[in-house]
């Protein structure tokens, strides 16, 4: 890449999707620092300072397993199926905490890692994964010590306490459980073959059986604790290898347990978490309190005074230990990232999903103001210089929403495009959209009566940008590689341009020269056009031996840079006076949806198909 005078940094990870479980936890001695996953990433956060956030970034699908050694000094993570290794590999990789460095990989695993748990000393690893296999590994040696096939996927390996801690070799206990089967292992070091070997029995059922999925679960003292797909809390005595007791806790499954001193703290698939306290086969119920979506991590702060909860609605929770009091921590998009907008302030931005969701965040603390939820995917969001939420749906319509702290009203809603619309903008005058049915149509800013429509394009609309200096003047690009300039005061088509390499997927518009329009292709083409030529005057390549996939364009408020985002997950930034890239941005696993600069520069906030919205800090040296 060309030397630059501008630099972008990683400021920020908004992404804790919810889809795993046990993908949240609190450092065992540091009580703010917080490690959870976000994609393809794990974040180290302070729960007190937002803008104190680290990152572990080595694997490239959806981390969907993590483990905190007790001493703090490893942590473990595992991931979805590789995309680009053979055979679905899922790898393990231990983390240095103290370095925030990559310090071991393993593999073995497939399809999807289901559960990491390190030993009570730190020193193995076990891990489960989709492809039906156990794995228990040697930390210190990298040494597989443990590997079986069982008949069906292992959601639960947990580990005991440990036996025999006064010689060179102590003794492991371990707890699997597949299908309605539960195992203690007994893993001890061989003087004869000099390693460690392990021994299993199968926890006795009553007779007339009890066929639960054991998803979760800890070993306490002498009895082994799992939470089940059916709700129950089950008790098991890791003496006698005996089960104990079934409890019902909850609706939709016990999805995890907590434990801080003598207290159990049980979370279910209904968003209920209880604090218990018990032995054997009695247990009270000492707290409860209800989120408002199912829990799928569950973690005690060091110093038990609180904990968090991650629920399948993307959103992290902060709970008193005490009585479970619940305060809103942070809160993420659950499905694909469609769009992020800005208004005329750089403090808060606003992203959609394919999931509905519309939110409105706060960058000083990267809290929602506010956000709406609809059945059907939004594809396009702005914020209007009303203050109003305004988003494009598959359905058709465009619903205004407001901006107040709180969830959003909605304001209005009008039905535009049978075909699912694909973009909106807005002026002082009205609201412009394409959409699937490949048209354009304007509409009046408070009737909202249809003013025009275009239907040149072949194939759905991309993108729209209202020309900077003429408000009346709006272009349009498409899949069918034309840009097309309207007038809405003539009411005609003014130009249409072809572009003859790829697909548009996005449009912009430079500040500086003759205030050419730019627009981003799939062949890795930034193309400049003028109202007065037919050809483009001007184009940037991809990166020499390079050919970038672009699905965004922006050109930054003061007309020196574009931003771009692709297909491969990077975001590049071009200086408009050398065409030059002076950076590549390495963030998102999944492909870049949009990228956006504040009104003041000093910020992009990128988005992408992993669910997860960065922030980047953007300086010009």
């Amino acid at each position: 890449m060309a030397g630059g005078q501008a630099v972008a940094e990683l400021e920020h990870f908004i992404g804790y999707g919810g889809h795993h479980l046990s993908t949240v936890r609190y450092h065992p001695s540091q009580a703010d620092t917080l490690i959870y996953t976000a994609s393809s990433a794990v974040i180290i956060e302070n729960v007190n300072d937002p803008h104190k956030q680290e990152f572990l970034r080595g694997h490239d699908a959806e981390v969907s397993a993590l483990d905190v050694s007790l001493n703090g000094r490893l942590v473990a993570s595992g991931q979805l199926a590789s995309p680009t290794r053979k055979g679905a590999v899922a790898p393990v990789v231990v983390w240095d905490f103290d370095n925030r460095s990559r310090y071991m990989e393993f593999n073995g695993l497939a399809h999807s890692v289901l559960c990491v748990r390190f030993s009570p000393d730190g020193r193995f690893l076990v891990a489960t994964g989709a492809n039906q296999t156990i794995f228990v590994w040697d930390v210190s040696t990298g040494e597989v010590v443990y590997n079986r096939r069982t008949e069906s996927p292992c959601f639960l390996g947990v580990w005991g306490p440990m036996q025999d801690t006064s010689g060179r070799y102590p003794s492991y206990q371990l707890c699997t459980t597949y299908d309605s089967q539960v195992f203690s292992h007994t893993m001890s070091f061989d003087i004869r073959s000099m390693c460690y070997t392990l021994s299993s029995d199968a926890m006795q059922f009553p007779p007339s059986g009890l066929q639960r999925k054991h998803i979760c679960g800890l070993v306490v003292d002498d009895f082994l604790i799992t939470g089940t797909s059916a709700g129950d809390m089950c008790v098991f005595n890791t003496q006698s290898k005996v089960f104990r007791t079934a409890l019902p806790v909850c609706n939709n499954g016990v999805t995890s347990i907590a434990q801080y001193g003598e207290m159990l703290f049980v979370a279910g698939g209904d968003g209920r978490i209880k604090m218990v306290r018990g032995q054997d086969t009695v247990w009270d119920v000492l707290a409860e309190n209800v989120l408002e979506a199912g829990v799928t991590s569950l973690t005690p702060s060091s110093d038990g005074a609180e904990l968090v909860a991650g629920t399948r609605n993307g959103k992290l929770w902060r709970l008193l230990s005490s009585d479970l009091t619940a305060t809103l921590q942070a809160g993420s998009h659950t499905g694909e990232v469609t769009d992020v907008a800005f208004g005329n302030t750089s403090d808060v931005v606003c992203t959609c999903s394919d999931s509905g969701e519309v939110f409105l965040t706060d960058l000083s603390d990267y809290m929602p103001v506010c956000s709406s939820l609809a059945k059907t995917p939004a594809r396009s969001v702005i914020i209007s210089s009303a203050r109003e939420l305004i988003a494009a749906y598959d359905d058709g319509f465009v619903r205004a929403w407001s901006s107040s702290r709180g969830p959003s009203k909605l304001l209005w809603q009008v039905s535009t495009h049978r075909q699912g619309v694909t973009v909106v903008r807005e002026s002082p005058n009205f609201i412009v959209t394409g959409g699937g049915d490949c048209a354009v149509r304007f509409w009046h800013r408070t009737s909202k009566e249809l003013l025009s429509q275009f239907q040149n394009h072949r194939k759905p609309v991309a993108d729209l940008a209202i020309d900077c200096d003429s408000p009346h003047i709006v272009h349009s690009g498409s899949e069918d590689k034309a840009v097309i300039t309207y007038d809405l005061k003539q009411n005609k088509t003014l130009v249409q341009h072809l572009a003859h390499g790829s697909n548009i997927t996005s449009l912009s518009q430079r500040k500086d020269r003759d205030k050419e329009i730019v627009s981003a292709s799939l062949d890795g083409k930034l193309l400049f056009w003028d109202l007065d030529y037919p050809d483009p005057t001007g184009c940037i390549e991809s990166p020499p031996g390079m050919t970038l996939r672009l699905r965004s364009c922006e050109v930054s408020p003061n007309g020196r840079y574009i931003v771009c985002g692709t297909d491969d997950g990077k975001m590049y930034i071009f200086d408009l006076v050398t065409c030059a890239c002076i950076q590549e941005c390495d963030g998102h696993c999944g492909g870049i949806t949009q990228a956006r600069w504040s009104p003041d520069q000093k910020q992009i906030v990128s988005s992408a198909k992993d669910g997860c919205v960065i922030v980047w800090n953007f300086f010009e040296l």
